[in-house]
């Protein structure tokens, strides 16, 4: 039947982008898998390490979400509005701004690292800060935010657009999960024993490349590796039912002639 053809051949499509799309999230998993965790005092700072602790300021201090007003070391704000295309509607982004600033992570081990989170792949949950439709004004200060960026919320008639306010966070005292490149740098001074010497200090950062991503999350490291795997699966899947209505489809076909 012409529309298990053309259903399925859709859903086919749709699956193999989606899954094409996730092969960066599979080899990312794999990277993941395959790095041990490392004590931050004992990691040889020469390369791809991985880190687990808790988020703590540094001297660049911290930075305020301007929708929320929350305090971070790495903040992303983005904003979204409805829009519409024939029959379908959907949410597309007019606003994306992050800012941070380097932070310490301290995992009980008897050093700090310092991350530069520039240019970083961080994976958070979103939070929905606020929305506004027709009858639903967005906070004044939303309003006046958007305005210095040039974004109206209302539209041709001075009616409301429908927007949604998002935020993601991370935040001194929040659990940190850190993958990437590092080296060591000069840190303050330490006790040898009988007097204070000098010493090293974890640096972690971003390069260019795949395998110079730095990843961060404050998820586990365990719901990062089921977060990157089922994009893939999922795509897979809709891959794969879409080929099972292209085959119903000419078996039906053939079965009528």
């Amino acid at each position: 039947m012409p529309a298990l053809f053309i259903f399925g051949g859709i859903l086919a499509v749709i699956g193999l982008i989606v899954g094409l799309v996730n092969i960066k999230n599979i080899k990312r998993r794999a990277r993941i898998i395959n790095t041990p965790t490392s004590p931050i005092a004992h990691a040889p700072g020469n390369g791809l390490v991985e880190i687990k602790g808790r988020i703590a300021p540094s001297e660049e201090g911290i930075v305020q979400a301007p929708f929320s007003g929350r305090h971070g070391v790495w903040v992303r704000i983005l904003v979204e509005e409805r829009r519409s295309s024939g029959r379908n509607t959907y949410w597309a982004t007019v606003l994306n701004e992050s800012d941070a600033r380097t932070f310490l992570v301290d995992d009980g081990s008897g050093q700090v690292a310092r991350v530069h989170p520039a240019g970083a792949n961080v994976i958070l949950e979103r939070t929905n800060v606020a929305s506004s439709g027709t009858f639903n004004d967005a906070p004044p200060h939303l309003q006046g935010f958007l305005a210095s960026r040039g974004i109206s919320t209302t539209g041709l008639f001075g009616f409301n657009k429908a927007m949604r306010y998002q935020e993601e966070l991370l935040s001194p005292g929040d659990p940190l999960y850190a993958l990437g490149p590092s080296r060591r740098v000069p840190g303050p001074p330490a006790p040898d024993g009988y007097r204070m010497g000098p010493s090293t200090q974890l640096m972690m950062y971003a390069e260019r490349g795949a395998e110079g991503e730095l990843l961060l999350t404050n998820k586990s490291e365990e719901q990062l590796v089921s977060k990157l795997l089922w994009g893939f699966v999922g795509g897979c899947i809709t891959f794969g039912v879409g080929a099972l209505m292209v085959a119903a489809g000419v078996v039906t076909a053939l079965l009528d002639l």
